[in-house]
């Protein structure tokens, strides 16, 4: 018993003294983080000791605050020393509001990755990372160097050198959206960054941070700022981007936006040795071959961007350059992307002094209306083409219709907004429409007078083009009367082309079988390869062609006009199901005003409209019955 008792002893003074050590060490780690807390708040302290103006967005940010919280001539004591290539840990950050979570990281004081968290009404990801995935889309996952990291071109051969020494965070506020870091080297050079994310109901879009940049001079000579860089972030392509068209570095100066394909960096054989490049594994271009300043700067893919926009100092340069993503995504087709910066010409920095660099960082979809709203021509971003105006037109109808279905049909509100787009561009052009039609019937009505004139004047192409004009004359007939209709046509499908490839609304829209709006359809059990709704509207042409008379006499246009719709198939066939799906209503309509003019009895020729009654064939008729015996009548001898 005793034996027992002194065990039972034992692990009750074992257990003690185990439960005193922990809680001498709970003790400890909490005076340690009180510790930093209070070295943080001093440095805060001598961050904004000196008065200076304070951003706008800043002093919103911060409850209107008149005093800077940038560090100009007091930098805390001790000096934060780190070197460039830091074996210390990565500290991560995040900030959010209600459309994004920013993950900012200690290495190099910049953006780690944003992730798109907005949702929709019925409570789904408006921006889920795949189909049907609950993780939100996360742009910037996987780069090698953060966004709005900086970098330096010490060797001056144009391209960045890797610099992502370890900051300390000196002020953070979740609630406002703020965070500092700062860093400062052993030969006394130091860098203040901050950052502000928008709140709904701000002045800015809430997708755009604001940032600003301090480089202060502590040490005892001039600090080169000559070639320094921002990088503006990195994408990796889209499977509806088959051929890498929107995955691009963006730059736009002297009033024109140029963009940065990856063939860039592929290279090119050309056409027969014409215009053929080598491939390349970087991209660089000063401030005088770009054209004159860069204003913005930008990294996209099918539906997300980033734009750097200097509020203060215009860019100098533009870099841009592929990256291997590998390692954050799975998919082969998908793991090359690309990446890029602004270069900036600051001069030297004076002992004693600091230079800055403030600028907007806009990370989220690529949508017109927002694009546009940030006032530096960011619109250019969406690559609207030719037709862009028309784009814009059909995009701001587009947006209106599925604002008033998304209540209605919430999951397939885009699909439905497309035929009714669809019905509404045919509303406008039935007029246009209606004349071809009747003009493709008036030629039907015309067809076997224009064989006797072929056959009768097979042999002299002159004579036959004469009386073929004189037939169309006399039955008031233009061969030419429906070409205004397609015309306009033409640059309305290039227009809807452009604006529904890269709207990042029709992304993993469904509607009917169509998972996704923005990529061509396939189908449960199929082959990837199979897609229906192009073949849909392949047999949609086929009704509309042979309801519709061919306008021409011409065997080898006759024959181009009967292949037209396999034409159409292997041009459409790829396309995102969103734009066949137009095509194919498109199609359907157009049968229906066919049907519905066909079956319409002739009206009488009036000024304006098509007569398409034989003009010799009533005198005939009139004849014939002239000397035809009346019935109940008597021969005459």
């Amino acid at each position: 018993m005793d034996k027992k008792n002194t065990i039972f002893g034992v692990l009750l003074i074992g257990a003690a003294i185990f439960l005193m050590s922990q809680d001498m060490r709970t003790k400890q780690r909490a005076a340690e983080e009180q510790r930093k807390q209070l070295t943080q708040t001093e440095q805060v302290k001598e961050a904004v000791s000196n008065p200076e103006a304070l951003p706008t967005s800043v002093a919103e940010a911060t409850g209107g605050e008149t005093r800077s919280v940038f560090a100009a001539a007091d930098l805390p004591e001790p000096a934060i020393v780190a070197a460039p290539e830091s074996d210390l840990p990565e500290q991560t950050y995040d900030l959010a509001n209600e459309h994004i979570r920013v993950t900012f990281t200690s290495k190099g004081g910049a953006i780690k990755h944003v992730a798109f968290t907005d949702t929709m009404p019925d409570g789904r990801l408006k921006y889920p990372a795949t189909l049907n995935s609950e993780e939100p889309y996360i742009f910037g996952a996987g780069s090698e160097k953060p966004a709005l990291a900086i970098s330096m071109n010490l060797d001056s051969d144009g391209v960045p050198d890797e610099f992502a020494p370890d900051f300390t965070v000196t002020k953070i506020d979740k609630v406002a959206g703020v965070i500092q870091f700062a860093y400062q080297d052993a030969s006394g050079g130091a860098i203040v960054r901050n950052y502000v994310l928008t709140k709904e109901g701000g002045e800015q879009d809430p997708y755009v941070i604001q940032h600003d940049t301090h480089f202060i001079n502590k040490s005892d000579k001039p600090l080169p700022l000559e070639a320094m860089f921002l990088n503006v972030g990195s994408a990796p392509p889209t499977k509806g981007d088959v051929r890498k068209e929107f995955l691009n570095f963006g730059y736009y100066a002297a009033g024109d936006a140029e963009f940065i394909k990856m063939s860039k960096f592929t290279g090119s054989k050309g056409f027969m040795g014409m215009g053929a490049s080598p491939e390349r594994d970087a991209f660089y271009e000063g401030m005088d071959n770009a054209g004159g300043e860069i204003v913005w700067v930008s990294i996209k893919n099918q539906f997300f961007t980033s734009v750097l926009t200097p509020t203060d100092a215009l860019g100098s340069g533009i870099f841009a350059k592929p990256i291997d993503l590998g390692e954050s995504i799975e998919d082969p087709d998908l793991q090359m992307g690309m990446t890029g910066a602004m270069e900036f010409d600051l001069g030297s920095v004076p002992v004693g002094e600091q230079k800055s660099i403030r600028a907007s960082y806009y990370v989220g979809p690529k949508e017109y209306f927002r694009l546009n709203t940030l006032g530096q021509n960011q619109d250019e971003i969406m690559q609207f083409g030719f037709f862009g105006g028309i784009s814009k037109i059909l995009l701001w109808a587009l947006v209106g219709i599925h604002g008033i279905l998304v209540h209605v049909a919430p999951t397939w509100g885009w699909g439905f907004s497309i035929i009714l787009l669809t019905c509404f561009i045919k509303a406008l052009l039935w007029p246009l429409t209606q004349v071809q039609v009747k003009s493709a019937k008036a030629m039907g009505k015309i067809q076997a007078p224009m064989k006797e004139l072929q056959e009768k004047y097979k042999d002299n192409p002159t004579k036959l083009q004469q009386e073929t004009m004189k037939l169309f004359k006399e039955n008031k007939v233009n061969p030419a009367a429906g070409c205004l209709p397609i015309v306009l046509q033409i640059p309305i499908f290039f227009a809807l082309f452009y604006m529904l490839r890269t709207s990042s609304d029709l992304r993993f829209s469904p509607f009917l079988w169509i998972k996704d709006l923005s990529v061509p359809d396939t189908l449960p059990f199929m082959p990837d390869w199979f897609h229906l709704m192009p073949l849909l509207m392949g047999a949609a042409m086929v009704v509309q062609m042979r309801m519709t008379p061919t306008p021409t006499t011409d065997n080898m246009q006759r024959k181009i006009f009967q292949f037209m719709p396999l034409i159409f198939l292997a041009f459409c066939y790829k396309f995102p199901s969103g734009l066949v799906l137009y095509w194919t209503v498109q199609n359907c309509i157009s049968i229906l005003q066919q049907w519905l003019t066909n079956r319409k009895r002739d009206d009488a020729p009036k000024d304006g409209v098509i007569d398409v009654t034989p003009a010799k064939e009533p005198a005939k008729k009139k004849a014939a019955n002239a000397n035809s015996p009346k019935k109940g009548g008597k021969k005459k001898r």
